[in-house]
């Protein structure tokens, strides 16, 4: 049951960002065959994933922190991580602002930025004070609840398709490649890194999560073609919000959800809440046992969504957000593809190391 538990928010935490930034970025990145920017991105992260998994399965006691400190020591840990921690934290500024931006624009138009981030940090900080066990069992619940309308609105968009936009479908060039948006959205990834931070109990097979991650793959074809084929390449890659906008051109006033992108936004913004969650969660965990292993988890926890609002509110216009999402691309990089295959290699050497 626990590993149940584990496989739904290993694929809530990747849907969290599909939903949030994944489609504005594949369509400005391949202006023809998205389908190919979007394999090519899931193939590269089972590649991470496998040696991700194959490195716990070695050690099954223990966490990423613990490998690597039985493999180069503290310190050597501690400059590992270092890149792993940056992703974390500009990770967690930026998907707070952004989901904080997308309530003010849907559902509070009239409410300030600092009101509304305020009530997102305040409902992570409670999420992460109770753990990650709390926070996989919520998962179940936002499952349940939420992802029968995701579906029913991506099925019920298709009287609004217009299929000769899927065309051309392939690129010869792989332009997407030359594209730093097509970098930005490697930020999918990040849905596994939590499974390094668990105990064994909890830990899912490669089999289990390839299968959650073909799921994870169609889920991204549809935020990328709904309003690919509805819109057309030239509009769609101009929407800030484009999932947004194509759930907002079907009609529904036969049924009480008569305006679609109010339920979008509010299961959207939850899926924001999941997520900071448990990145708030690793972050605190990784620093009370490498760098602050005498102060309470929970002070530590309190400082940084603290910071967490305060960042938010220096941050002064989108323009800027944009900025960040291409900086934290290369350590984005680092932790869901680097970072992974250096824990493989240490612990591939700790465990020959063990059985001389």
């Amino acid at each position: 049951m626990n590993k149940l538990k584990t496989i739904i928010m290993f694929f809530l935490l990747h849907l969290a960002s599909i939903f949030a930034i994944f489609p504005e970025r594949m369509m400005s990145s391949a202006p023809r065959g998205h389908w190919m920017a979007v394999l090519l991105l899931f193939l590269a992260e089972l590649l991470a994933l496998w040696f991700y998994l194959k490195a716990l399965s070695y050690f099954p006691e223990r966490s990423i922190v613990e490998v690597c400190r039985a493999a180069v020591g503290s310190w050597g840990t501690r400059l590992i991580i270092l890149p792993f921690l940056c992703f974390l934290i500009i990770e967690l500024v930026l998907l707070t602002y952004y989901e904080s931006i997308e309530i003010k624009t849907v559902l509070l138009q009239k409410t300030p930025i600092s009101a509304t981030s305020a009530l997102f940090v305040a409902i992570c900080l409670y999420a992460a004070w109770k753990g990650l066990t709390v926070m996989i069992r919520a998962s179940i619940g936002w499952f349940l609840l939420c992802m029968p309308f995701f579906i029913f609105s991506m099925l019920i968009s298709i009287k609004n398709f217009e299929f000769r936009y899927i065309f051309p479908m392939w690129d010869s060039g792989m332009h997407f490649l030359f594209h730093p948006d097509f970098y930005v959205g490697t930020v999918i990834f990040a849905g596994y890194l939590f499974l390094g931070m668990t105990t064994s109990h909890f830990r899912i097979g490669f089999g289990l999560a390839s299968a959650a991650i073909g799921l994870v793959f169609l889920c991204a074809l549809a935020s990328v073609y709904i309003p690919l084929l509805i819109f057309g390449q030239e509009t769609a890659v101009h929407m800030e919000y484009p999932m947004l906008m194509a759930s907002d051109t079907v009609d529904l006033e036969w049924v009480v959800f008569d305006w679609l992108p109010n339920f979008y936004v509010v299961s959207s913004s939850a899926l924001g809440v999941l997520k900071v969650s448990v990145l708030l969660w690793m972050f605190v965990a990784i620093l009370t046992q490498l760098f602050m292993p005498k102060v309470n988890s929970r002070w530590i926890l309190v400082i940084i969504c603290a910071s967490l609002y305060i960042s938010c509110q220096w941050m002064p216009n989108e323009d800027t957000l944009n900025k960040y999402l291409y900086l934290n691309s290369y350590f984005c990089l680092y932790a869901t593809i680097v970072f992974p295959v250096l824990v493989y290699l240490m612990a591939l050497w700790r465990r020959k190391k063990v059985t001389v």
